[in-house]
């Protein structure tokens, strides 16, 4: 998978992942990555898209593969969540903006790209690279 992808559209095995949820609601709010506002339709007929819920920034990485990027970036990154090799947002200020976001946010059905997820799930910056979540899976945050 490529760092920072947003135009990637959702395939059949995402499709039918979701569809096997079984799961409909009367909204949904969701980030503006084509894959997570495909997937909102197919749970809701009134999606609103939300930039606030966009995710990670990696700046100059973003489309590459990770093995494209050098070691001591990846490194630095992994090892530091107030690092920004890739010139885009460090982990600290993603982890607060979605944090920040779900404080204001009404209750309600969201759906988001992964490093969404784990920053929602996450205790803090700190655990944000130590939590893992599966696409297609509900989660209760």
């Amino acid at each position: 998978m490529r760092f920072g992808e947003s135009d990637v559209a959702l395939d059949d095995r995402g499709r039918s992942d979701v569809e096997a949820l079984g799961l409909t609601f009367t909204s949904v709010i969701c980030g503006p990555e084509l894959a997570t506002r495909e997937t909102a339709s197919l749970v809701s007929t009134a999606v609103i898209v939300d930039a606030g819920l966009a995710s990670l920034d990696v700046g100059k990485w973003a489309g590459r593969l990770p093995e494209e990027i050098p070691g001591s970036e990846l490194g630095a990154w992994f090892g530091d969540p107030a690092s920004r090799p890739h010139g885009g947002e460090t982990v600290v200020a993603f982890v607060d903006r979605i944090k920040a976001w779900a404080l204001r946010a009404p209750s309600s059905a969201i759906v988001v790209a992964g490093p969404v997820a784990q920053a929602l799930l996450c205790d803090g910056s700190e655990s944000f690279f130590a939590v893992q979540v599966v696409p297609g899976c509900c989660y209760d945050a």
